[in-house]
């Protein structure tokens, strides 16, 4: 009892510390994460009928069955009530909220209730896709622990209550990532044949085929619907496209966990002890598991983590005729595989005790090293959205930006391991009705939002090393000949003197200097806004 408690007293420190690192900053920053609140701000604008006419000029609304919605769509609904920053921390919040308890419910499920060893549900909250800003993946990967959790109610206790708690999740797992969808999946398929083998006692003569035969068929009529919806998905992007290919390099990788690095370099050697440390526990409880030589209701979670093995060495970055990032988005769920197996195999005692409380210390060290990190980023977010009183609504702004890592007040580099100022600039547009040019999301064709083909930045804009390179280039005039639209704002993020070597930026810089001038520069020069000329 008393472990127990102590059990809960860090539970709750260790979601109180997790809240704390997105509500402490003004900013919670991530790569994608402004382009997911300023498109949800054109969606909740759309809905209350505000600014149509200025947006409907520049994007459409498509409303099909496609996975990657949920942050645009929660988001549009929480802006009826908060602004966007704070939306976006509730959203955030809601998140760890579903990962925790989802998580914990599950290791509480196939552990045994051991105490200490709940504490491991801390150690992939944030991770480099969350810091990526792929909220949807992030969201994805919390319903994935309901889905199982919810699977093996079922799987106990068939009947409607459950079955539609089952559907529910899978419902949410689908709209927002295909991956944790097909995962969840393929997981319950696995645990559909164990519990089978459960319940013959390991002898297949026990009408084995009996229960495996009814476990699949309620699995295939309650997942069908997206399975469905899945498969018209992946036609309508192109099919698979897939060419399965060896990537050795991915197994360092995997042994140094680099996907749990959020954004600075400090945090390798603890992602690297963490991924050893899961490693070896996890031989451990598979040695100890082979002794007993039983395999119970659980065991379909290790052929789970053996394909998600599979998926993270031999799957292309590539399929579905883009760029997935397959390594960065599988590797968690080969460690929450990982720790799903240690869960079922390795008995309750002082060793899952010990990893438990090791993985919870490696938890703390990694958030102590973010916070100051998240902060200093926060402030050059407010650096950037500090010009925001200077631009008129109903404007057009292009964003120019020379450190996607960032840059701080003393001129040393912010986020060294990820991308954290990818589009910083898309948070303007939650305060006010203006189109920001860099809104990648609203040019990938399958969130809620498109942005117009004649006049699509992406298409007419963005020129040789693009909108987003480094230097940017873009083609003001050639776009304003084409499309009609004038480009009233230009913002200059973290300006690099070195930039004008670049044949194609040295034309850009000319034809601002000729057709904008400077009307504001924040305290630290790092933001400076331009306005068009009259």
């Amino acid at each position: 009892m008393k472990g127990r408690n102590y059990t809960n007293i860090l539970l709750a420190a260790g979601f109180l510390i997790c809240l704390l690192q997105i509500w402490m900053p003004e900013y919670y920053l991530t790569g994608d994460g402004p382009c997911h609140v300023n498109n949800a701000k054109i969606l909740h604008d759309l809905w209350s009928n505000q600014n149509t006419t200025f947006y409907n000029r520049f994007f459409t609304a498509q409303y099909l069955p496609n996975p990657n919605w949920l942050s645009s769509v929660a988001i549009a609904v929480l802006l009826f009530l908060f602004n966007g920053a704070v939306a976006e921390k509730i959203f955030l919040s809601v998140y760890v909220l579903l990962y925790l308890f989802g998580f914990l419910l599950l290791l509480k499920k196939i552990s045994g209730q051991s105490s200490y060893w709940l504490l491991i549900i801390f150690t992939f909250v944030f991770n480099h896709v969350l810091s990526k800003g792929f909220y949807n993946y992030a969201f994805s990967i919390a319903f994935y622990f309901w889905a199982i959790w919810s699977w093996i109610r079922f799987l106990e206790k068939r009947n409607i209550s459950n079955a539609l708690l089952f559907v529910a999740f899978n419902f949410l797992a689908f709209f927002t990532h295909l991956l944790a969808f097909t995962f969840s999946t393929f997981t319950c398929a696995l645990l559909a044949i164990s519990f089978a083998w459960a319940e013959a006692n390991g002898n297949p003569k026990n009408n084995f085929l009996r229960p495996l035969f009814r476990n699949g068929a309620f699995l295939v009529l309650l997942a069908s619907p997206f399975l469905i919806l899945m498969r018209w998905f992946t036609e309508n992007q192109g099919g698979m496209q897939l060419k399965l290919g060896i990537y050795p390099d991915r197994v360092l990788e995997l042994i140094k966990f680099i996907y749990l690095v959020n954004i600075d370099g400090t945090e390798q050697l603890l992602a690297a002890i963490t991924g050893v440390s899961l490693i070896i526990f996890f031989l451990i409880a598979f040695v100890a598991n082979i002794r007993t030589k039983q395999i119970n209701k659980y065991s379909g979670l290790f052929p789970s983590l053996v394909f998600a093995g599979f998926v993270c060495l031999f799957f292309p970055e590539d399929f579905l005729g883009r760029l997935i990032l397959i390594s960065m988005r599988v590797q968690l769920f080969v460690f929450i595989s990982l720790v799903c197996c240690i869960g079922y195999m390795l008995p309750a005692g002082k060793i899952k005790n010990t990893a438990g409380v090791m993985l919870f210390v490696y938890f703390l060290a990694l958030s102590t090293v973010r916070i100051p990190v998240r902060q200093a980023a926060a402030r050059g977010a407010a650096d950037i959205t500090s010009c925001a009183g200077y631009i008129q609504p109903n404007s057009v702004v292009l964003p120019l930006n020379f450190s996607f890592n960032g840059i701080d007040e003393q001129g040393k580099r912010i986020a060294g391991e990820n991308w954290l100022f990818v589009h910083p600039a898309q948070y303007l547009g939650a305060a006010k009705a203006v189109i920001i040019l860099d809104n990648y999301e609203a040019n990938m064709g399958y969130f809620p939002l498109l942005w117009k083909e004649n006049v699509n930045p992406y298409a007419h804009l963005s020129q040789f090393e693009g909108i987003e390179g480094q230097p940017p280039y873009v083609d003001i005039k050639s776009y304003k000949n084409k499309t009609g639209v004038t480009i009233d704002y230009i913002l200059m993020w973290c300006y690099d003197s070195s930039a004008p070597k670049n044949e194609h930026f040295r034309q850009l810089y000319s034809e601002i200097n000729i057709g904008y001038h400077q009307i504001y520069s924040s305290a630290s020069r790092r933001t400076v806004l331009y306005q068009k000329n009259q």
